[in-house]
């Protein structure tokens, strides 16, 4: 009667096989994640600055809306990405008192200049057909920051 069959042996083929099946994986891995590398660091120095905007103190009679900071990178020109920065707020003050707070706030952008973007904002208007007075105040604003940084190797700004 011959001896059992051995299951170590077969374990070790399929590890072995595995352990060369990641070998040969590791270097699509390893360029994946190189050429990832830029856009993380762009997404971390956006996600910095939106805390930023976040922690900057607002105007009197807002508060935050339903959700936090979003941002977005998009192509540019010569390497350059465009990102945009959007909140929500809740308001009682008319548009331009709150586009106005934030033109003249001096926040860091992800290049490290102070200011260096643009603000525009959105109006919810409830009234269908109408239009509200320009010093009214809507409920709901959002606002976008707008402004560029050095793409780098990002794939995306390319």
């Amino acid at each position: 009667m011959p001896p059992p069959a051995s299951t170590s042996s077969g374990r070790s083929r399929i590890t072995r096989r595995l352990g060369c099946l990641a070998w040969l994986l590791m270097p699509f891995v390893l360029l994946w994640a190189l050429a990832k590398t830029p856009e993380w660091i762009n997404d971390f120095e956006l996600a910095r600055m939106a805390d930023r905007v976040k922690a900057y103190p607002r105007p009197p009679g807002t508060t935050l809306g339903d959700f936090g900071p979003q941002t977005k990178v998009r192509g540019g020109d010569s390497g350059d990405c465009r990102y945009t920065i959007r909140f929500g707020l809740d308001v009682d003050l008319p548009v331009e008192q709150v586009l106005n707070h934030y033109r003249q706030a001096k926040i860091e952008d992800p290049d490290g200049r102070l200011g260096d973007y643009e603000v525009s904002a959105w109006a919810l208007v409830n009234e269908p057909g109408g239009e509200a007075a320009e010093d009214s105040a809507p409920s709901s604003l959002i606002i976008d920051l707008d402004g560029t940084l050095n793409g780098g190797l990002d794939l995306r700004c390319m």
